[in-house]
């Protein structure tokens, strides 16, 4: 070998070897612990700062990613979406039981749910905790903050006996460790998961939660469009509104035969939503709105007897308004402000021109914006629009008589 080749020979030997330096702890994602703070979640994975100053440890998750996405784009009715992302997610985030429901975006009270592993009558217990007791993530809470995701073990400081949540609901569903998450669109929250691990297992990683956290604007966007997917029944009659009175623990005491009847459709967890959400109200009434399993909207005010809230609640059922249909589906088929004024006043019965003075636009801006609502509606007539955005259904002679059959 020539001296200009063992030169070579040494350069690339140096080269090779590894730099000294300070050891690199190489942590597991699924295990960190307290310094494993500043997690992010993107498109193309999820990424832990393993150690403070050091590049992110990212594990690729296009493939959750990618399917939860499809399966949200297909179309489905809220419960079979909500079971069907549910399976899919429990490859990557193994859970005991769950507990999957929408949410009410203005009033942030979930609607309807979804689950496994919960014991039957539970909903009165948990409605309790999350509205009239002091606890860490609360559903509410996830979505104002924006956090979106919460381990009960780490919003507790480890110990998660200091949850009155963890003492009262977990025991009966028979679990110690919780993951909690919201889902939000546009700063809206359309839906809420809670997942649930028995004591013999590990409990819930910051990759889950990232790994969840990821998932939270597609299926808010999929929950919200499937608020437009279930078409209502036939109307046959109105009946009278539903009247029901509970006492602190959620029992029903009175109830008329035409609540029995919309509770058939709803379930009972609105009730005890509203009814709980009442009594913490302070004297408040409180509001809720409902797609029934059915397809119908109905509405629930609640308020408590007496004005006490440890007294029981009165609750009354009845068919959600016309105007508050039209602002919720203006949401879900994603109109701009503009643009909900003007389908408000084509609901209301107004012309083109009749708009065009009221809001003090053209009537060609008019139709530009009705061209577009007729677009996000998929609808080709002011009739179908009318009937669309009252959820009225298909056939009825309601929207009929509709001034201009078009923009």
């Amino acid at each position: 070998m020539t001296t200009a080749q063992a030169t070579l020979a040494v350069a690339l030997c140096l080269v090779l070897l590894p730099r000294a330096g300070p050891a690199r702890r190489r942590t597991d994602p699924g295990r960190l612990g307290p310094r494993d703070r500043g997690r992010t979640a993107g498109t193309a994975g999820v990424s832990w700062n393993i150690v403070p100053g050091e590049r992110p440890y990212t594990v690729p998750v296009p493939k959750l990613q990618d399917d939860i996405e499809r399966i949200c784009r297909l179309g489905l009715d809220s419960r079979t979406l909500r079971s069907r992302v549910m399976a899919r997610l429990r490859r990557d985030v193994r859970y005991d039981a769950f507990c999957f429901g929408t949410v009410d975006p203005w009033t942030l009270l979930v609607t309807d749910d979804v689950s496994e592993g919960i014991p039957p009558g539970n909903a009165a217990l948990a409605s309790h905790n999350e509205y009239l007791e002091s606890d860490v993530d609360k559903f509410a809470d996830l979505a104002r903050s924006g956090r979106t995701v919460g381990i009960l073990s780490d919003s507790t400081g480890g110990d998660p006996r200091r949850s009155r949540r963890f003492r009262t609901v977990l025991p009966v569903i028979g679990a110690e460790h919780e993951l909690r998450a919201v889902f939000l669109a546009d700063g809206e929250c359309w839906g809420a998961v809670s997942l649930f691990r028995r004591g013999e297992r590990t409990d819930f990683t910051a990759r889950d939660a990232a790994l969840v956290r990821a998932l939270s604007r597609p299926v808010a966007v999929a929950l919200r469009r499937a608020c437009a997917g279930t078409p209502p029944p036939a109307a046959q009659g109105v009946p009278g509104p539903g009247v029901l009175v509970l006492d602190r623990l959620g029992r029903t005491l009175v109830a008329n035969e035409t609540a029995r009847r919309w509770l058939h459709e709803l379930g009972t967890l609105p009730l005890h939503e509203v009814a709980a959400a009442a009594r913490a109200g302070r004297g408040e009434e409180a509001y809720l709105r409902v797609r029934a399993r059915t397809g119908r909207w109905l509405s629930l005010w609640g308020s408590t007897l007496n004005g006490e809230p440890d007294s029981g609640a009165s609750v009354v059922i009845q068919p959600t308004p016309a105007s508050d249909i039209t602002r919720t589906l203006a949401r879900v088929y994603e109109l701009t402000v503009r643009e909900r004024e003007i389908l408000e006043q084509v609901v209301s019965g107004r012309s083109s021109t009749g708009i065009a003075s009221v809001l003090a636009m053209s009537r060609y801006t008019v139709q530009d914006h009705l061209k577009s609502i007729f677009t996000k509606f998929g609808v080709s007539s002011r009739g179908q629009l009318v009937a669309r955005a009252l959820d009225l259904p298909s056939g009825s002679p309601a929207a009929a008589h509709t001034p201009e059959s078009a923009p």
